[in-house]
């Protein structure tokens, strides 16, 4: 069962016509609506690159990523 609906002073309303018994657990999936390219042009000047990410920045994550998650990279392959 699906129903969709705004959230407003996180609550969510549920549009008109959609209904959901009282006491119904829920999972809320946030869809975000595509930017204008106006809106996305907005955004990108609102937010510029101030350090430029490179290869050695994009290694040392992804070392630190392997090394947090050991047990997961590590396990052996199932017979």
């Amino acid at each position: 069962m699906t129903a969709k609906g705004t959230v407003k002073g996180n609550i969510v309303v549920l549009d008109e016509g959609e209904k959901l018994p009282d006491g119904a657990r829920v999972e809320v999936r946030v869809i975000e609506e595509p930017l204008s390219a106006e809106e996305a042009i907005k955004r990108i000047l609102n937010n510029p690159i101030t350090k430029p990410l490179g290869m050695l920045e994009l290694l040392r994550e992804d070392r630190k990523e392997r090394e947090e998650r050991f047990d997961q990279w590590m396990k052996p392959e199932p017979d």
